[in-house]
């Protein structure tokens, strides 16, 4: 028997080397991927006139009314499949015209076929003055559900969604009510479910102009949109980069100026 391991152990040696390599290349490629992403949003912020924030600053100014990576660890399967504690890894913040806008990155290591996986959201903020809290989010009808099935008429992500019905984290502080805005059936109320806790103040923000837009820049806004404690704010999927980032940043601003929203300056990070 020990002659028989003796004669294996040459194997086992490069068994062990090869998978030691691996993980260092896979290392390395990791390292290289970071530095080249480091220094695209370094020149990002440059071009826009604005800063990559310090790690230890890299927490979103909304960290304490929306966790990060929020729909990645929700529920017990996604909570059994994460490896690690989502986090804020980095941050932009830069001005674009009288607005304090924010972009941070998010990331969550989750369970895969080959080993883990690294998941991605960036999140944008922007300053504004203090109104309703509101939170618009898109309907998703059709498709399927996480079992492969067709998702019937009446499903949540059909009426917009978990987030947009949780109550905020200052509604619920102050005992206020939050209730779904009534609009009159058509392609607004087809495309969006809004909720606040002052449909008589939504309502103004939210006229023929307003939905109009919304309706064209669907896609190109965050899912779900939120309005709380002087902050617009939005995630979406992916990592920060310059042309699809900065084109939700340009929708979103588009958004509060045809709301009358007025800019404000930012509260510092979470």
């Amino acid at each position: 028997m020990d002659e028989y391991w003796i004669r294996l152990s040459p194997l086992l040696a490069i068994m062990a080397a090869l998978i030691g390599l691996l993980f260092w290349w896979r290392w390395r490629s990791d390292r290289k991927e970071e530095r080249a992403h480091v220094d695209a949003l370094t020149a990002l912020a440059g071009t826009l006139g604005g800063r990559v924030v310090d790690p230890a600053e890299s927490g979103a100014w909304s960290a304490g009314l929306l966790a990060p990576m929020r729909g990645e660890t929700d529920g017990l399967v996604n909570r059994l499949g994460t490896v690690s504690r989502p986090r804020f890894d980095t941050a932009l913040e830069f001005r674009r015209g009288e607005w304090s806008v924010r972009v941070g990155e998010a990331s969550v290591k989750k369970v895969a076929q080959n080993g883990t996986r690294t998941d991605y959201e960036h999140r944008i903020e922007v300053a504004t003055s203090r109104l309703a809290p509101m939170r618009i989010s898109r309907r998703n009808h059709g498709g399927t559900n996480s079992w492969g099935r067709p998702r019937p008429a009446d499903d949540v992500s059909a009426q917009g969604g978990e987030l947009v019905r949780e109550v905020p984290v200052t509604v619920a502080a102050e005992g206020g009510r939050w209730h779904r805005v009534a609009f009159p059936p058509g392609p607004f109320d087809a495309q969006f479910a809004v909720f606040t806790g002052d449909p008589a103040a939504v309502s103004g923000l939210l006229d023929p102009e307003t939905a109009e837009y919304l309706l064209d820049q669907a896609h190109g806004l965050p899912s779900v949109l939120h309005f709380e404690a002087g902050l617009v704010f939005g995630t979406r999927p992916g990592r920060i980069g310059p042309g699809h980032t900065l084109d939700a940043v340009d929708a979103v601003l588009g958004l509060l100026d045809r709301m009358g929203v007025a800019p404000a300056r930012p509260p510092s990070a979470g």
